[in-house]
């Protein structure tokens, strides 16, 4: 793959990364239909999606932890993530704060 090429791909994920997030905005403005699935029953959609995906990660790679520290590096992670989201009720602060729990937890914690 030449040079040319590769920017052509790195631009061209970046965009359909782009439209795949703003899209749904764009059209919740613009559409009576997709306004009223925002504030019914499919509200918690968002969330239960940030959930089900860290599970599936957080699961995998507890599978392959060999030591107590790796296992508690994600139980510090999971606990921010847990208090943020109790104190913020806002999930993507508590998706920042777990990440950041488990990064300090990984600078912290011996290897």
């Amino acid at each position: 793959m030449g040079q040319n090429e590769f920017w052509l791909a790195i631009v061209v994920m970046a965009v359909v990364t782009w439209l795949s997030r703003a899209l749904p905005f764009v059209l919740m403005r613009k559409s009576t239909i997709f306004g009223r699935l925002a504030s019914g029953r499919f509200v918690i959609l968002g969330p239960a999606l940030l959930v089900s995906m860290t599970v599936v990660v957080v699961y995998s790679d507890l599978q392959q932890a060999t030591g107590v520290s790796s296992v508690l590096s994600y139980f510090c992670g999971l606990v921010a993530a847990g208090l943020c989201a109790r104190l913020t009720r806002n999930a993507g602060f508590a998706v920042l704060a777990g990440m950041a729990g488990y990064g300090a937890a990984l600078l912290v914690l011996p290897a």
